[in-house]
């Protein structure tokens, strides 16, 4: 037992600190759109790279913000079933969803994002969105390090939910 504590506070470390890392991205993301609608109103003289910058800043922090999103539980969830239940019908319901839904949907997010990934790098893909065409590879890479993170997550939590309907004790 102790030792599923230590690897469960691993991975919530691991979620916490690539939350706190990834909240910094909205910055640029701000300054950057701001930019964009500074020069596109005011100046007539949109850019041709914002847009794109934007789109890739804002994808690498919904990413990366998931993990840290799952610990935290600030996901959407319909409750109006769910708070009615008691704590222990929650956990097994919870422990039925991430063996049913979540771990293979994530499983398969994980290996195609990493599939995808892969031959965007070996190909050294850009794009073609606009005329800037700045390279993909490093966005397709953050989505699989996002997706992993957040499976990482979802063992964490999946292990505290089971061990709740278990014991009726939480780690």
């Amino acid at each position: 037992m102790e030792r599923l504590k230590k690897i469960i506070a691993r991975i919530d470390g691991i979620s916490e600190w690539s939350g706190k890392i990834c909240a910094w991205l909205s910055v640029p993301l701000v300054l950057f759109m701001s930019y964009d609608v500074i020069m596109r109103y005011l100046f007539q003289a949109p850019t041709k790279w914002a847009y794109e910058m934007t789109w890739m800043q804002y994808g690498a922090l919904f990413m990366l913000g998931g993990a840290y999103a799952l610990k935290h539980k600030l996901h959407v969830r319909v409750d109006i079933i769910y708070n009615r239940w008691s704590l222990r019908t929650r956990a097994i319901f919870d422990s039925v969803v991430y063996l049913v839904i979540f771990f293979p949907v994530f499983y398969i997010l994980v290996t195609h994002s990493a599939i995808y990934a892969y031959y965007s790098w070996e190909i050294l893909e850009s794009s073609y969105v606009s005329y800037w065409q700045p390279p993909v590879y490093p966005i397709k890479t953050v989505m699989v390090i996002g997706l992993a993170l957040f499976a990482l997550q979802g063992i964490a939590e999946f292990i505290r939910v089971l061990t709740f309907a278990v014991k009726g004790e939480t780690l």
